[in-house]
């Protein structure tokens, strides 16, 4: 239980960056987006582990959990760097700052923007999907942590950052390196724990 619940931490620490992002821009949630980007999530992670089994299932159980420690360190090692590295270019892209994704500029993310936010932040998913659902491990309740936890990271996120005034705004590209930080942390309590 404790495996699911760090992978679905980890992957939603970029929530509440995003979240505070939106916050300190006044864009607010409403309920029926939530509950759109919560079903969503869900969804996604249940496809990924749904692929992850079947990949498994190719490879003898030693091979498929190594392949799941190296996929889940080197995702970590990459999102680390993607929160420490300098982009030359402007993030001026959903892909590149999620908190973009306010398109109407409506200050209220509308559930078609809801959509294309879960869609974001669930490409972290893929890897860590395939990577969990390799490792043996039983990842059943990840769905529902992660449909749960990116939520109220949002929500939390988004009313924590309308009560704040920060100068310089914090990047989110930080909260990128914290994840990271996590999935490496789980990858190596795997090579560990094996």
């Amino acid at each position: 239980m404790v495996f699911p619940l760090l992978l679905a931490l980890s992957l939603s620490v970029d929530a509440l960056g995003i979240g505070l992002s939106y916050g300190l821009r006044r864009i607010r949630f409403p309920p029926s987006s939530l509950l759109l980007l919560t079903g969503e999530t869900f969804l996604m992670m249940e496809a990924f582990l749904g692929v992850g089994r079947l990949l498994a299932a190719c490879f003898p159980a030693g091979l498929a959990e190594g392949i799941s420690t190296a996929i889940l360190f080197s995702f970590g090692v990459w999102l680390c760097l993607q929160g420490t590295g300098k982009k030359k270019e402007k993030e001026d892209s959903p892909l590149q700052s999620p908190s973009l994704c306010d398109k109407d500029a409506s200050f209220s993310i509308e559930p078609k923007e809801a959509l294309l936010l879960g869609f974001i932040l669930s490409m972290d998913s893929f890897a860590i999907g395939l990577s969990a659902a390799a490792s043996g491990m039983d990842v059943t309740l990840l769905p529902l942590f992660a449909a749960l936890l990116q939520t109220v990271f949002l929500a939390v996120g988004a009313k924590g950052g309308a009560r704040l005034i920060l100068h310089p705004e914090p990047k989110e590209s930080l909260w990128s390196l914290l994840s990271g930080g996590i999935l490496i942390f789980l990858a190596i309590l795997q090579v560990f724990g094996q």
